[in-house]
């Protein structure tokens, strides 16, 4: 492992840029928390771990980790799925299917999470750290900035997004975040906890009728009914052995937060973010369920994931007038914050 020392600094807050498996990556760490990032696919945070607890909440796939691979054929859908390691993805310009917009073609997810990105370090003090990523996109004429922040004794990461347009038309665009929970942290003592009543709407979605819900099914949170007729609790982690698989959309939001609470551990892990960014959350439930490709029943998983429109897929989304478009020259910023709840220390 090829490792260098920003600052050379093994206390305080600290950052680590290295490489693994041929790829770099860089870590960010306090005395409460350390976020691991993979600089070279997608700035993906591939671990975020609690270290008085040593909890990882972040899911690792059940698939080989791909790196220098050709695939067997190309994938209709793209190729997200092939190179999917677990842990946190950014979605953008396109979320979900893909589909072609302003005759440029795109796979599941968008481009930016399947990209190198580049970093900056922007400030390497004990009490304070924050780092800048970009990357800009092959096929539109977007930069995309992410800025991480972490503070001495406070176990929040604090995110700052900015999003140019920089070509000369104004173009529609999809952003979101796909943060998919597992690790030592996901078990069925774990609920879902999401202020007030928001709607929602159950998809059979792309993993076929082993989904659990009905389809079509539109409903408050977090009561929905099932494939055959039951009453489902949507706030309720179910076990591995369950095979479950439930994938719905969430809007009318009271804010943009949520937090997972898992009350075996007495330990929380949550986002709150600008909902007039993000209105919406994209929920995907696989409690071992989901046959055949690419998991075939081996994921155990939760993602809670803020979009900024909906139904997925930005060919879909402009058909329906819904995705958000930035004029030429124009840009969008926004700030967000993932945190984590120790209930054994209060």
């Amino acid at each position: 492992m090829d490792i260098q020392y920003f600052g050379k600094r093994n206390y305080g807050c600290r950052i680590r840029e290295y490489t693994a498996d041929g790829l770099r990556c860089v870590s960010l760490e306090n005395n409460l928390v350390r976020v691991g990032i993979l600089l070279d696919k997608g700035a993906d945070i591939f671990e975020f771990v609690y270290k008085p607890r040593d909890v990882d909440f972040m899911f690792t796939s059940p698939l080989p980790f791909a790196k220098n691979i050709i695939p067997t054929s190309a994938n209709p859908a793209g190729n997200f799925m092939d190179y999917y390691e677990g842990g946190w993805q950014e979605m953008f310009p396109g979320i979900s299917t893909g589909g072609c917009v302003n005759k440029a073609s795109l796979g599941m997810h968008g481009e930016v999470a399947l990209l190198p990105w580049d970093i900056e370090v922007l400030k390497d003090d004990v009490s304070e750290i924050s780092v800048r990523l970009r990357v800009r996109t092959l096929r539109f004429p977007f930069l995309l900035a992410r800025t991480l922040t972490l503070r001495e004794n406070d176990s929040t990461l604090y995110v700052e997004e900015q999003i140019d347009n920089e070509g000369r038309q104004e173009l529609p665009y999809q952003w979101g975040h796909h943060p998919a929970l597992g690790g030592g942290f996901l078990d069925d003592s774990c609920e879902i906890c999401i202020e007030g009543n928001p709607s929602f709407q159950a998809v059979p979605a792309d993993l076929g009728p082993t989904c659990c819900l009905a389809a079509g099914q539109q409903g408050i949170w977090p009561t929905a009914v099932g494939r055959t007729g039951e009453t489902v609790d949507l706030s309720a982690v179910r076990g591995l052995d369950s095979r479950e698989y439930r994938e719905f959309g969430l809007s009318g939001l009271q804010e943009g937060a949520f937090e997972v609470r898992n009350h075996r551990l007495r330990l929380g892990f949550g986002m709150k973010w600008d909902k007039e960014v993000f209105p919406h959350i994209w929920v995907w439930q696989m409690y071992g369920g989901g046959a055949d490709y690419p998991f075939y029943g081996r994921a155990y998983t939760l993602a809670l994931e803020m979009w900024n429109s909906l139904p997925g897929g930005l060919e879909n989304a402009v058909a329906a007038g819904t995705a958000p478009r930035l004029k030429e020259g124009e840009s969008i910023r926004t700030s967000y914050e993932v945190f984590v709840r120790d209930y054994q220390s209060f």
